[in-house]
């Protein structure tokens, strides 16, 4: 499975997953959002991923959201911050109830 801001892949049992947008930090745009929950879907859903480990690509972990892609929306921000929102809440939801641990290995910022 690809995807365009995350590298993943799942070895021995544990999933591995890299936010890859070191030129921007990782900062979190809509389409890192949307992938991070479909990742945390697909793990919770997989009985053959025992662990997960989240790391970010180069020197940060991850710089938060990324500030040029919502100041691109304009009048559209309310519906573009709302989307976004409720994909993360369902990444963040579905990693902190899933049975295996996730551990998040932060280096950087």
């Amino acid at each position: 499975m690809g995807f365009e801001t995350l590298l993943f892949g799942v070895e021995d049992h544990v999933a591995r997953l890299t936010l890859n947008r070191p030129d921007a930090g990782n900062a979190m745009n809509a389409v890192m959002m949307r992938e991070l929950r479909d990742v945390a879907i697909l793990c919770d859903e997989d009985p053959e991923i025992r662990a997960v480990i989240i790391t970010g690509a180069g020197k940060m972990f991850c710089a938060g959201g990324d500030l040029r892609s919502f100041a691109g929306e304009g009048d559209g921000l309310p519906a573009y911050l709302k989307g976004i929102t409720n994909d993360l809440h369902g990444a963040v939801s579905r990693l902190c109830r899933m049975d295996a641990p996730v551990v998040s290995a932060v280096k950087g910022v």
